[in-house]
């Protein structure tokens, strides 16, 4: 007998792994990660037995989150702060006037053509 109160099983998630990020999103997460990392060790112990395709890598995504960085400090404030807010960065809302996931997207559209003329960020965008 069908029950019409009982709950249908919740949507399957689709993984990051499961789908490709587009180049935003992936200098985003990179910048994050950047913006995370203890910064007190001078990388003695994370360098030793790294190969020469893990270093490259290393500095690739230094140099995308470095210009990812210097990119969103030519946004407003409002801005940049939702993008910190968004990623874990700023622990409170410091705009109570504005939308943060409209600030966010507002964001968003101001960054990308700035990283889509960057050296180090545009060739995620193909």
């Amino acid at each position: 007998m069908f029950n019409a109160t009982a709950k249908r099983a919740p949507k399957p998630v689709e993984s990051m792994n499961d789908r490709q990020r587009d180049g935003m999103e992936y200098c985003l997460d990179v910048w994050a990660a950047w913006m995370r990392k203890d910064d007190r060790d001078l990388g003695v112990q994370s360098m030793r037995g790294e190969g020469e395709g893990d270093a490259a890598l290393a500095r690739q995504d230094n140099a995308i989150a470095e210009a990812t960085d210097a990119m969103m400090q030519s946004l407003v404030p409002r801005h940049q702060w939702a993008i910190k807010k968004k990623f874990g960065l700023a622990r409170v809302w410091s705009f109570p006037g504005a939308d943060l996931a409209q600030s966010y997207v507002d964001a968003l559209a101001a960054l990308e053509p700035l990283l889509r003329k960057n050296l180090a960020t545009r060739m995620q965008f193909s």
